[in-house]
């Protein structure tokens, strides 16, 4: 009796370590199954974060208001389909707004012809090779209105630090498919452009043409779906009431009471405006900018100083101590993506709360404790060796600043009597805007912020480019087929044979 119980137990003991733990591994890997499909997750593990969404991405693709068709027109082995449909996914799990549809020219080719004359694509047929292009990689469409991204326009060019080496330039590619697709998503999804109008008049800073040129500004406006435009202001016209807002960059004239007044009418009447100062100096004393009063509305004071900054880690080289980095960002809406980052800026007039003002300013940008506001711009501009003294204005300075105009009625959603004044007009100008210049500073990123925040377009922030990924995993049928084989059938089969060969050492073990 006593052996046939324990020839039950021993039965019972096997079966618990050998098929009670094969199925209950089973289960356990069913149920994990199951739990992954149902609640999908994927993680970058990336270094640079390579395929993370920024904020704003995810912001503009939740808010889409109806569905967008997005093709990607890439095979699976050209160089761009890895980065790009890996962040086209990304986007998609974002919202079920954004409709994926990978269409590949050499095996789907019936259906790119159907869509290129559908939406009048342009096609480039391979003779040689039998092939057929198109010349957009990306297409998004809503309804009747579509947008394409070029090849150019998934990845920039890198800079070359030794010198004009293509090779080089190709090495440090950097990736801008999120930035192109974000574009994309905004163009189609808004009816209608938003009216940005550039003061003219006092010799500001014209859009095209010229070393100040703030054509690189203007561009990508245009291309994040705003309508730019040059428009006179003068006390008599005043400025045109379907401006969203306005951008008064670099005058180099002193504003008339006349003219000014026609701003201050217009902020008043829920306009919003953008000034980038620019220094003027005449007979050794700062000229005044007539915007003052503009300024004053929100609570803001521009001092008759220089800024000077004399901590020399933000110093530029060998460049005068008026030309330095700012990356001392404080708390606001349009700030809170560029912590971090890096400003140029050169040739900044100080700015400071009004004493005993109805309204309340908020610093955007501002200096190291150590820089001052040189007050002697005669002897500084002179000798280029400034000495602080009582009569400056002591650090850290206030380099950008924004108000509300607190006596303008607003409604929800809708930007009314904002004002942002930045103490140089060096941020909207030069190679900023260009690709070397994004990847080095955060100049062109800022100021599409601060139109960002006076328009209410909130997603209007320039999309950080990614370096390009090196190791890119191209698998055709075939490599599924082998992989199968080994993951269904050798791996198995190999694990079997081992198992097979411990028992039997077991077996004819004494």
């Amino acid at each position: 009796m006593a052996s046939a119980r324990l020839g039950e137990h021993s039965r019972l003991d096997r079966f618990l370590r050998g098929p009670a733990v094969v199925l209950l591994a089973l289960v356990l890997f069913t149920l994990v199954n199951h739990l992954s499909a149902r609640h999908y997750t994927r993680w970058d593990w990336t270094q640079a974060r390579h395929f993370t969404l920024s904020s704003r991405s995810r912001q503009v693709v939740r808010s889409l208001r109806e569905p967008v068709d997005v093709y990607v027109l890439l095979g699976r082995q050209d160089a761009l389909f890895g980065d790009t449909a890996e962040l086209a996914e990304r986007f998609a799990s974002e919202g079920p707004r954004f409709r994926l549809h990978y269409l590949d020219p050499d095996r789907q080719r019936e259906r790119l012809f159907a869509l290129a004359q559908e939406l009048g694509l342009q096609l480039i047929a391979d003779r040689s090779s039998d092939q057929v292009f198109s010349r957009a990689a990306v297409v998004l469409r809503r309804g009747r209105r579509h947008w394409e991204v070029s090849r150019e326009a998934l990845r920039e060019l890198g800079r070359d630090p030794s010198g004009d080496d293509e090779a080089a330039r190709l090495l440090n590619a950097r990736i801008t498919v999120e930035r192109a697709l974000t574009e994309g998503l905004l163009q189609v999804d808004r009816e209608g452009a938003t009216k940005l109008c550039f003061s003219q008049g006092h010799l500001e800073m014209p859009l095209s043409g010229g070393d100040r040129a703030g054509q690189g500004f203007a561009e990508d406006l245009r291309h994040s779906n705003f309508e730019v435009r040059e428009v006179e202001v003068h006390g008599v016209t005043g400025v045109p009431a379907n401006c969203a807002a306005l951008v008064i960059a670099g005058s180099q004239r002193t504003w008339t009471p006349e003219d000014a007044s026609a701003v201050e009418r217009y902020v008043r009447a829920g306009g919003n405006v953008g000034i980038f100062v620019d220094l003027v100096v005449l007979e050794g004393r700062i000229v005044p900018t007539g915007l003052e009063g503009v300024a004053r509305l929100v609570g803001i004071e521009l001092p008759a100083a220089l800024t000077v900054e004399a901590d020399r880690r933000h110093l530029l080289g060998d460049a005068p101590p008026v030309r330095f980095q700012a990356d001392t960002w404080n708390d606001h809406e349009l700030t809170r993506d560029l912590r971090g980052r890096t400003v140029f800026a050169s040739m900044v007039r100080p700015l400071r709360r009004m004493e005993r003002a109805a309204a309340v300013p908020q610093a955007l940008l501002s200096s190291t404790p150590e820089a001052w506001g040189e007050t002697s711009i005669q002897e500084l501009l002179r000798t280029f060796t400034p000495v602080k003294d009582p009569a400056d204005v002591a650090g850290p300075i206030h380099l950008a600043m924004a108000g509300e105009d607190p006596e303008v009625r607003r409604r929800d959603g809708v930007a009314a009597g904002r004002v942002v004044v930045v103490g140089t007009s060096e941020v909207v100008s030069g190679d900023y805007f260009s690709p070397q210049g994004r990847a080095m500073v955060a100049n062109a990123d800022f100021s599409e912020a601060i139109v960002g925040w006076l328009t209410a377009r909130r997603e209007l922030v320039n999309i950080p480019s990614r370096p390009v990924s090196r190791a890119a995993l191209l698998v055709n049928e075939q490599d599924l087929l082998q992989l199968a084989v080994y993951l269904l059938g050798l791996i198995p089969l190999a694990a079997a044979l081992v198992g097979w060969a411990v028992w039997r050492a077991r077996k004819q073990a004494p």
